[in-house]
């Protein structure tokens, strides 16, 4: 599997900071530095409040002047208070909006990488780590990489004007509360290491989480569990998963609590000092009452914005590795280059032409597709026929460039496919697969895949009525407007299979490629049946290229060339009476097929 790409914190927060500019805007920088500035002034005010108060009270000043200066100490205090809530919420709205934004950045890409990419085991386990940048709330992922930045800065902001008061007056205080600082950062070093190396297969394990979570919740999979009683076989992989993520989570952890431990006896041992030596030096004299308490305060402040560094960095650290997983899989396959040019015969009917192409799944020691070298005409009846497994729906992902071939090349009218922009590619064919599902929108949107109201309302009826939908869905509720499904409309329409096949039909004649491919729609269909479906097609496609999909062997007989593919490789070659002519694999399959129907069809007979 490819290895997942590291990056270095700096550019991880350029490629933020990038991103924030552009979709909240410059504003959200102003908010985040208003809000950096006020939580450095307030705790320092807070700090102060009780040296003030001293001082005023020591102060040869009348009752009213103190409680004048008082009251104007805290009035300030307030004011702070507010500005800080006030920066501080709006800086929350900004970033929460700017990870909620880029969620569409992760979703394009996920529709627009190729199809090969996406499906592989690698491309899977990258699209589902990128998703905690984004869909696992604020503590995870860009928005908390964002806010521990920010949060960075203002821990270190106070941790060097602190530095500085504590440095006028004694310059070993500092120096001692300085290595106590960077004593703690040496003690996260290995924590931070050891939580690197296990952030994969913390990643591995939720993506199994997330795929039992996924499968046993479809509705279409609750028969199966439920007839099977895979209920209990479900919930122990569910907890087996979870003991992992547990015991991962843990080890991941461990290595801060120690740290953290450290850190905490460092800390009191340090503190113990600094009080005794402030002690000693107010019982001498050399420090008054107020000045006492403001150090203490300063002192005890300093030490939190050292701990606030602390944490940041962890966070930082911790956030910059989901950051790596998101940026990898933002990298990774192949998304269309706007700068390739379009076919040089858009719209019209192709020759499509494959020199020795091979094709390999991710992970496999055999081809799926083995040195096909093959022409198909323009105007052509090409039908592609085998066993399941034989490597046709793989073929047909190569020709209509949903896939990249391992060894040779796939020409369109003498142009290299590889040369060309998949999107313009794509404009040239219209396919129908095996597995037909109508999306959650409603009937008119999944024909014309444009938003509803921007159809052709023409041509949609006129698709509809050569698919032979056109009565049914007089009988909808809302017509073409209706919803398909209930998952986003309470009123929505679920159609039969028979319906679905037609309904996906209708939607590669209205795209109006030149090539149409169907790739099995109709194998839940009868022979009879399926064979009857495709002539009805094929009489639709009029000029068109069309490519049929069958591993039935009777279907496609009124096709100009049937080729028989067998391990991926077409052995046979020829028209439907040519090949049984011949004696070879498609006649001796096409022969058992035959039985076997007749055979059912007597067994109903007499039944």
């Amino acid at each position: 599997m490819k290895k997942k790409k590291r990056y270095s914190v700096l550019s991880n927060y350029r490629y933020a900071f990038v991103r924030l500019q552009k979709l909240v805007g410059t504003g959200a920088f102003v908010v985040c530095i208003g809000d950096m500035l006020a939580s450095i002034l307030l705790p320092f005010l807070e700090a102060a409040l009780a040296g003030a108060v001293a001082a005023c009270l020591v102060s040869q000043n009348g009752p009213g002047t103190i409680l004048l200066m008082v009251t104007g100490y805290i009035l300030l205090l307030q004011t702070a208070r507010w500005t800080q809530g006030h920066f501080k919420s709006v800086r929350e709205e900004k970033l929460f909006l700017f990870r909620i934004r880029m969620g569409t950045e992760y979703h394009q890409k996920s529709l627009e990488m190729d199809g090969q990419s996406r499906e592989s085991a690698a491309g899977q386990e990258k699209w589902a780590a990128a998703q905690r940048n984004i869909f696992w709330g604020s503590q995870l992922g860009i928005e908390a990489f964002a806010t521990c930045f920010w949060d960075f800065g203002i821990n270190l902001g106070g941790f060097v004007l602190y530095g500085i008061l504590i440095g006028k007056n004694s310059l070993p205080l500092l120096l001692l509360l300085i290595l106590q600082a960077l004593l703690a950062i040496l003690f996260q070093g290995p924590a931070g290491k050891r939580y690197h190396r296990l952030n994969e297969k913390v990643d591995a394990v939720w993506l199994k989480f997330r795929y039992l979570r996924q499968e046993s919740l479809l509705p279409g999979n609750g028969k199966d569990i439920r007839l099977y009683r895979m209920d209990k076989w479900l919930l122990r992989a569910f907890e087996e998963q979870i003991d992992e993520i547990v015991t991962l989570t843990d080890r991941q952890q461990s290595g801060y609590m120690v740290a953290n431990l450290a850190e905490k006896l460092l800390s009191f041992c340090v503190s113990l000092f600094i009080y005794g030596y402030l002690l000693r030096g107010m019982i001498a004299g050399a420090i008054t009452l107020p000045a006492f308490l403001l150090y203490v305060g300063i002192v005890s402040g300093f030490s939190a914005w050292a701990n606030g560094i602390l944490q940041s960095l962890q966070a930082i650290r911790q956030n910059d590795a989901v950051m790596d997983s998101y940026r990898d899989f933002m990298d990774f396959g192949i998304t269309d280059d706007d700068t390739k040019p379009a076919p040089a015969h858009p719209g019209r009917t192709h020759e499509i032409r494959l020199e020795h192409v091979s094709f390999r799944y991710e992970g496999s020691d055999t081809d799926a597709v083995h040195d096909v070298s093959l022409t198909i005409r323009p105007g052509e009846r090409l039908a592609l026929v085998g066993l399941n497994g034989a490597g046709k729906t793989t073929l047909i992902k190569l020709i209509c460039g949903l896939y990249r071939p391992t060894a040779g090349h796939i020409y369109l009218d003498g142009q290299d496919m590889q040369s060309l922009s998949r999107t313009e590619i794509f404009r040239e064919f219209s396919v129908v697969f095996q597995d037909v599902f109508a999306f959650s929108f409603p009937l008119c949107e999944n024909v014309s895949c444009r938003q509803e109201g921007q159809e052709d309302a023409g041509r949609l009826e006129d698709c509809l009525e050569k698919a032979g939908l056109s009565e049914r869905v007089k009988k909808l509720p809302k017509g073409v407007h209706t919803s398909m499904n209930q998952d986003m409309d309470a009123e929505g329409v679920s159609l039969s299979g028979g319906e679905l096949q037609r309904l996906m039909l209708a939607r590669a004649l209205y795209k109006g490629a030149p090539t149409v491919i169907l790739d099995e729609p109709t194998a839940a269909l009868d022979p009879l049946a399926e064979s009857d479906m495709y002539e009805k097609y094929d009489s639709m496609l009029q000029k068109r290229t069309g490519i049929f999909i069958s591993h039935r062997l009777s279907s496609t007989r009124f096709c100009d060339r049937i080729l028989f593919l067998e391990k991926g490789s077409i052995t046979e070659e020829g028209s439907h009476e040519s090949l049984l002519a011949a004696g070879g694999a498609y006649a001796e399959l096409f022969g058992l097929q035959a039985r076997y129907y007749q055979n059912s069809r007597e067994e109903t007979c007499h039944a």
